[in-house]
């Protein structure tokens, strides 16, 4: 039996980022907030292809969850990434097994609620697939996890973790997916990771080497979007739309409850692009991590939190109402969305 001793920090919605941000305070003494991590990731994406279902998808995000995350964030916290996917349980358990061993904590990603005992609400009662848990120990008949939901130390059986384990996350990963999060060259600089992080992100946001990222990429969409209802069906379009709205659900993705009434285990879940968490997050952090700017561009993401929702609103009557004609009410908005999140990146900026 092993258990390592980690810090832990309680906050809803965030387990892709909770675990990383435990480790960093068991390494340093000190604690990155989740929300200045997990929300920062502001952006824009179009991705175009003819055999997707639907064939395009809009994301206002720069990267999304698992590897990519991950590996955002090492170089400038100063850690290696130890990871596998897709493996048969037994031999993957084993290699978990021995980064523990190590004093490395393992980031284990892709489980289904479903079969996590000590989540009584929803354990054998809702499939919930895509939670994240930081294993910190294991003995015969168990490994031992912190969850972002709870407190203390909880354990899941091996039998449990193979099925939740076991079918990966919708093209995210693969089955049995983990990550060894191992300190070697710790920054110990809070300030320098997180503002480097966000001139970073604004920079490549700013000037995308890739057509459908970045500002160029925004552009771009801004003038074939005149054109789609003219290009796909209804049918097609209502999915396009779909996929937008889900996934500019601030808190997880998801759909309004005009779309799905059954959907009420977020709550209220606002339709922002996490916009009006990450101007939360950036005020409330600022006098300690950050600079003046990071008010200004609060106030930016608000704003622009603002315009993505009203969007959004706009595509969920367009759905119900099966009417997609009306393409010019969205250019401005999408244009006026364009300027703020320029404005706001540029407060990232040396």
């Amino acid at each position: 039996m092993k258990i390592l001793n980690l810090p832990h920090r309680v906050v809803d919605y965030l387990c892709p980022v909770n675990g990383l941000c435990d480790i960093y305070q068991w390494k340093t003494g000190k604690r990155i907030p989740e929300e200045l991590i997990h929300y920062s990731s502001t952006g824009f994406m179009l991705m175009s292809e003819k055999n997707m279902n639907p064939p395009k998808r809009i994301f206002l995000s720069s990267c999304g969850i698992g590897k990519a995350q991950y590996d955002i964030w090492k170089d400038l916290m100063g850690y290696t990434v130890i990871a596998d996917e897709g493996k048969e349980f037994k031999g993957t358990i084993e290699k978990v097994k021995e980064l523990i061993d190590k004093d490395i904590p393992v980031i284990i990603f892709g489980l289904d609620m479903y079969y996590l005992e000590y989540l009584e609400k929803f354990y054998h009662k809702i499939h919930i697939p895509g939670h994240v848990i930081l294993m910190v120990g294991y003995d015969e008949n168990y490994i031992y996890v912190y969850d972002n939901s709870r407190m203390g130390t909880n354990k899941v059986s091996y039998e449990n973790l193979k099925l939740a384990w076991e079918k990966g996350y919708i093209g995210i990963s693969k089955k049995n997916a983990y990550f060894g999060i191992n300190f070697t060259n710790i920054n110990w600089d809070r300030k320098n990771i997180l503002n480097t992080a966000f001139e970073n992100n604004a920079s490549g946001y700013l000037n995308s080497n890739v057509s459908f990222m970045g500002l160029g990429g925004f552009e771009k969409f801004i003038k074939e979007f005149e054109t789609w209802n003219t290009v796909f069906n209804k049918e097609t379009l209502r999915k396009i739309y779909i996929h937008l709205i889900t996934y500019t659900g601030s808190i997880l993705p998801g759909l309004p409850k005009e779309l799905d009434e059954n959907n009420g285990e977020i709550g209220n879940n606002p339709h922002r692009a996490s916009r009006d968490r990450f101007a939360k997050a950036l005020l409330e952090n600022c006098d300690e991590l950050g600079d003046e700017n990071w008010k200004v561009a609060s106030k930016l993401y608000e704003k622009s939190g603002i315009i993505i929702e009203k969007i959004i609103k706009g595509l969920t009557e367009d759905i119900i109402l099966n009417s997609y004609n009306n393409i010019n009410k969205y250019i401005k908005l999408f244009t006026k969305l364009k300027s703020v999140e320029e404005r706001a990146q540029r407060c990232f900026l040396k």
